[in-house]
C-alpha cells in the first residue's frame, strides 16, 4: 500500500505509459514518504467507445468533433491505509495530476484523482491485515 488503479484511454506508447508509472510511482514516495518497494500501479488501458462524458462515448465525442471535450480522464484512484494527513493526501492530488498532465501532454482540468482510506483492519498482506503488521 498504497495501490494506485489509472485508468487510460488507449493508444499511448510503452514508452509514455512506463514515463507515466515511473512519475506516478515518485510522485506517491515524494508525497507521502511512502517506500517505493510498497507503491503498486495498476494501468487499465479502456478504449474511446468504452468511456462516456456527460452520457455520450468519447469515440461519438471524437466522431462530431466536440471542441469542449479534449480529453476524458485519466482518473486515478489511490488507495490509501488511513492515517495520511489533509497535506500530505493534497500533497498527493497535486504530484500526481502533474504526473499524469506533463507526461501525456493533457490538461490537468481532465484528470481526475480519488484517494480512498481504507481501514487498516481492511488492507491485508503476506495472509494478515496490516493492523497485525503495525500499520
Amino acid at each position: 500500500m498504497p495501490n494506485l488503479n489509472l485508468y487510460l484511454v488507449a493508444g499511448y506508447s510503452d514508452e509514455q505509459k512506463s514515463r507515466l508509472l515511473g512519475r506516478l510511482t515518485d510522485a506517491v514516495v515524494d508525497s507521502l514518504d511512502a517506500p517505493r518497494s510498497a507503491v503498486r500501479i495498476f494501468l487499465i488501458e479502456l478504449q474511446e467507445k468504452h468511456i462516456s462524458v456527460g452520457g455520450i462515448t468519447l469515440s461519438l465525442l471524437r466522431e462530431q468533433q466536440a471542441p469542449d471535450v479534449v480529453h476524458a480522464g485519466p482518473t486515478i484512484h489511490a488507495m490509501l491505509i488511513a492515517g495520511r494527513n489533509e497535506r500530505q493526501k493534497s500533497a498527493l492530488i497535486a504530484s500526481l495530476t502533474a504526473a499524469v498532465g506533463e507526461t501525456l501532454g493533457i490538461p490537468d482540468d481532465t484528470i481526475r484523482i480519488i484517494v480512498a482510506d481504507i481501514p487498516n483492519t481492511n488492507f491485508g498482506m503476506n495472509g494478515v491485515t496490516a493492523k497485525s503488521l503495525g500499520r
